[in-house]
């Protein structure tokens, strides 16, 4: 089914970015992904804004960090806002995907198929969300 497949795609780049936070220390997630554009830790922090438009989208509650959409949606990187530390934005976007993928699971298949036009919705949305991780993964390589 559809919601399978997007779902599927939602783990696998989640699972692409995690591997790389990983990989980078704090320092380079501070450097710029090229010359005077985003840097790691914005960019981590705009996926971590963008993710967390998924809780009350699904039904999974309030957004676990509603203070990021103004950070890192609304303003542009380099605005002269304070980001918070990068061990805390490394450390939300894994609590954050954590709790996702706890209440992605007790979604049952026939829930996607009952709910008909928000359901569409919700996939596409969500299918938007892969793409924009897709995206922003293969700036943050820059880093390595």
């Amino acid at each position: 089914m559809e919601w399978s497949i997007i779902y599927q795609a939602w783990l696998l780049q989640n699972r692409k970015i995690s591997d790389l936070i990983h990989k980078l220390t704090d320092e380079d997630l501070k450097k710029d992904v090229a010359l005077g554009r985003n840097s790691g830790i914005y960019l981590l922090g705009h996926l971590i804004a963008s993710n967390d438009l998924l809780m009350p989208l699904f039904g999974f509650g309030e957004k676990m960090y509603p203070e990021y959409e103004k950070i890192f949606l609304c303003c542009p990187d380099k605005y002269a806002q304070n980001f918070p530390t990068v061990k805390e934005v490394k450390s939300h976007w894994f609590a954050l995907n954590e709790q996702l993928i706890l209440k992605f699971a007790a979604i049952n298949e026939k829930q996607w198929i009952t709910e008909g036009e928000k359901s569409y919705h919700k996939l596409k949305t969500m299918l938007t969300i892969v793409n924009h991780q897709c995206y922003h993964l293969g700036q943050l390589n820059f880093l390595l």
